[in-house]
This record gives structure tokens, C-alpha cells and sequence, in this order.
């Protein structure tokens, strides 16, 4: 985040972001703590799926239509102008090729349930989002009769999707189905015996930006807003420096593999709802809290 805002602040020298960094239950926390305390300290919100969802139903946040949102297709922003993303983390499976040979990769979910998996890959014990997408999109039945067949090849639970991605370029993991693609591509570039594939549907997870209620600068909050959507501001930045998959399209991409036409995209209004259902079943399934 630290070189977006610098990006920022050379475009507008008037303005000196300053930036608290963490998890989105750890931002979520931290915001609402200060809300209750009649504290509003963050002017913009960068945050995932479902924490966007409760920031709403908590009357946390306010609408702003950019004028930026301009062809950023529907599935990246709420109409009402409460949320919109400026880009996406698309899933992938990541494999170490020492290990697993490109041709004898999964290919698809249902290769992935094949019991010589059993014990070689991760997921992590945060990710009720991807599998409520999942389960939305497939039906209940077949989306709790696959994960438990997934669960009986004890995919080891590893927290965050940037150490799982290193733990498959060293080798200690064989490969992990939900990475966030542009990571292993980076290890990749970087030398890591890495590949990536993507299966269908393509889960997206985007980066949604929200305007709280009560901030202290909204007119600053906003041209932020607007720069970080625009086509020649953050988002080009994001998508040529660091590799992330812009929610428009037509820019250059580092990793333009991520590119897909379709995309499952986990939505705050869609996933929030449903949230503590989700997370029940994946935690029953995978274990997680026992």
C-alpha cells in the first residue's frame, strides 16, 4: 500500500496519506472501536467481501459514485455506490514443479479430489468466503459433498495466502488450490520452480474501496477514490508494478494469465448475508477450532 499512496501524493503534493495496515477483520475491528467512540480517523476503506457487508449493515459508511466507476463492470460495485473495486485477487492453483510435474496437474476441481492429493496441499482456515462462492454457485449438495471429500485429504491449514504461496515454491507444500495467482507468478519471475493454472469458475476476490461515515475529510477521501479507479491512476499502478488484475479492462497487465472473460467474483452482498453459515460449514468440514 505504502508505494500506491506514494503515487498518490506525487500526483497530489497537497495531500500526505498515512495508511494503517491489516488484516480485514483487524481493520474492521480497529474502525468500528474508534465509530463507537465517536472517532472517525479513516477517511478510505480497503477492504474484502464480507467486512464490506457489515460496514453497511452497521451504517458505517456512506455512498459516493465516482464518476470513475465509468466501465468497471456491475460485479465489481454495489449500484447504491457504496463499495466498488479497483482490483481483483484471482485464484489459482499453485504447484511446485519439483513435485508435480505440469502435465500431471490438477486440471479442474474434480482433479483435485483425487486421492493422490492426499496430504500435499493447503488451504487456509480464513477462506468461508471462496467456499460460500462456491457453494452459492454450485448448490448446497454438491458443494458440501465436494469439500468433504476435499477435507478427507487433509489439506494442512496454513493462514494467509502469501505464506502458502512460499511454502510452495520451497517445497514444504506441493501445491494450493486458492493462491492468489499473481503471487506464484511473481515467484515465478523471481525463479521459484512454480506454475499456475486456473479452474473453472474463475473465483475472484476483489479489493473493495468505501467511504466512511463521518470522515473528517470526505472531499480528499474521494479524489483518492477517484484517482485509485481512474485508468491512469492507482489502478494502472497496481496492474503494471505490482501485478494485481484491475477490475477494468484494456490496461497493460503484468500477469495477463489472470485475464479471464468470466469471473465468480465474491460479493458483499451476496456473501455477507450468508456469512456465519458459511463458516460454519467450512469450519465443520476442515476441522478449524476443534
Amino acid at each position: 500500500m505504502t508505494p500506491l499512496l506514494e503515487e498518490f501524493h506525487k500526483r497530489y503534493p497537497f495531500i500526505k496519506p498515512e495508511h494503517y495496515r491489516a488484516n480485514a477483520t483487524g481493520v474492521f475491528n480497529k474502525f468500528a472501536t474508534e465509530a463507537r467512540a465517536g472517532q472517525t480517523f479513516a477517511d478510505v476503506i480497503d477492504i474484502s467481501a464480507g467486512e464490506a457487508h457489515t460496514f453497511l449493515q452497521s451504517a458505517l459508511i456512506d455512498p459516493y459514485l465516482s464518476p470513475n466507476r465509468e466501465g468497471i463492470p456491475k460485479d465489481f460495485m454495489d449500484e447504491k455506490g457504496y463499495w466498488t473495486a479497483h482490483y481483483h485477487f484471482v485464484l489459482a492453483l499453485g504447484f511446485n514443479t519439483q513435485h508435480i510435474k505440469p502435465a500431471e496437474a490438477p486440471k479442474s476441481y474434480e482433479e483435485l479430489i483425487n486421492p493422490k492429493w492426499k496430504g500435499r496441499m493447503s488451504l487456509d482456515p480464513a477462506d468461508q468466503d471462496l467456499f460460500g462462492a462456491l457453494l452459492l454457485h454450485w448448490g448446497k449438495e454438491k458443494a458440501l459433498n465436494y469439500f468433504r471429500s476435499l477435507a478427507k485429504l487433509e489439506p494442512r491449514m496454513v493462514t494467509g495466502h502469501t505464506q502458502q504461496a512460499n511454502l510452495v515454491s520451497a517445497g514444504e507444500i506441493h501445491m494450493a488450490p486458492w493462491l492468489y495467482g499473481y503471487r506464484p507468478l511473481q515467484l515465478k519471475d523471481g525463479g521459484a520452480p512454480v506454475e499456475t493454472r486456473l479452474f473453472d469458475p474463475v473465483l475472484s476476490n476483489p479489493a473493495y474501496l468505501l467511504l466512511p461515515k463521518n470522515s473528517s475529510r470526505p472531499h480528499a477521501a474521494a479524489l483518492f477514490i477517484d484517482w485509485a479507479l481512474a485508468p491512469d491512476g492507482g489502478m494502472k499502478f497496481f496492474a503494471e508494478k505490482f501485478g494485481r488484475t484491475p477490475t477494468r479492462t484494456g490496461l497493460k497487465e503484468r500477469f495477463p494469465l489472470l485475464r479471464v472473460d468470466k469471473y465468480l467474483v465474491v460479493k458483499p452482498e451476496i456473501v455477507g448475508p450468508n456469512f456465519k453459515e458459511f463458516t460454519k460449514f467450512y469450519n465443520e468440514i476442515f476441522g478449524i477450532g476443534k
